[in-house]
C-alpha cells in the first residue's frame, strides 16, 4: 500500500512537472533570451531531456527493464499505419471545424521567429524530443499508474483527456480539446494494443514530422 501511494505521488509529480514546473523553470532561465535563439532552444532541449530521464527512471523502478523491450508481432506495424491514417484523416476533418488552438498559435509564432540556423533545434524538439517525452509521460507513466489495463479502456480515456487538456489549457474550448484528445486517444489505443511504447512514440514522431513537413523541406533545400 505504501509503495502504491509513493508510485501515485511520483507519477503525479512527473506529469505536473512536464506541464507546469517545466515551464516555470524554462521561463526563469530563458526569460532574458531572444525567443527562438540557439540558447533558447538549448535550454528547452535540456529540460525536455530532464523530463525524459525522470519518466524513464520512474518506469524502470515501477515497471522494470522488461518494460523497454521491443515487442514485435506482424500486426503491430499494421496497427501503426492504421493509427497514422486515422489521425491524418481526423486532422483533415477537424481542420474544417476548429480554428487554430492556443498551442498551435504558439508553435506558429515560434516557427516564424526561427532562423535558418536555429531550425534544426526547433525540429529536433518538436519532432523527436517532444514526442518521446510526451509518450513516456502521458502513455508510459500515466497509463501504467492509473486505471492500468482497465477492461473499459479507462486508461486510454484518461490519457486522452489529460493529453487534450495540457495542450489547450490556455484558451480551452470543446473542439480544441477534442482535437488533441483524439490524437492522444489514438496513441493511447495503439499503446494498449501493442503493449510497447515504441509504436506510439514512432507514431507521434511521424505525425509531427508530417505537421512540420514544410520546415523539413526548407531545412534540406539549398535555398
Amino acid at each position: 500500500m505504501k509503495r502504491r501511494t509513493v508510485q501515485i505521488l511520483l507519477a503525479l509529480l512527473v506529469i505536473i512537472y512536464r506541464k507546469t514546473w517545466f515551464w516555470w523553470i524554462f521561463n526563469h532561465f530563458a526569460g532574458r533570451l531572444v525567443p527562438a535563439s540557439r540558447e533558447f532552444f538549448q535550454i528547452l532541449s535540456f529540460l525536455e531531456f530532464s523530463v525524459t530521464f525522470l519518466a524513464i527512471l520512474y518506469l524502470l523502478v515501477f515497471e522494470g527493464r522488461r518494460f523497454f523491450e521491443l515487442k514485435w508481432k506482424w500486426r503491430y506495424p499494421v496497427y501503426l499505419l492504421l493509427a497514422y491514417g486515422a489521425n491524418y484523416l481526423l486532422d483533415i476533418a477537424l481542420s474544417f471545424l476548429t480554428p487554430a488552438t492556443s498551442n498551435q498559435i504558439a508553435l506558429n509564432e515560434l516557427t516564424e521567429m526561427t532562423g535558418r540556423q536555429e531550425l534544426p533545434y526547433l525540429l529536433l524538439i518538436v519532432c523527436l524530443l517532444g514526442p518521446i517525452t510526451e509518450e513516456l509521460v502521458y502513455r508510459g507513466v500515466l497509463m501504467n499508474t492509473f486505471l492500468k489495463d482497465s477492461p473499459w479502456y479507462g486508461d486510454v480515456l484518461l490519457s486522452a483527456c489529460v493529453f487534450g487538456y495540457v495542450h489547450v489549457s490556455s484558451g480551452l474550448t470543446p473542439l480544441a480539446f477534442f482535437t488533441y484528445a483524439s490524437g492522444g486517444a489514438i496513441c493511447a489505443f495503439l499503446y494498449r494494443k501493442t503493449h510497447s511504447l515504441y509504436y506510439p512514440i514512432l507514431l507521434h514522431i511521424m505525425i509531427n514530422i508530417t505537421a512540420f513537413w514544410e520546415l523539413w523541406v526548407l531545412l534540406f533545400s539549398g535555398s
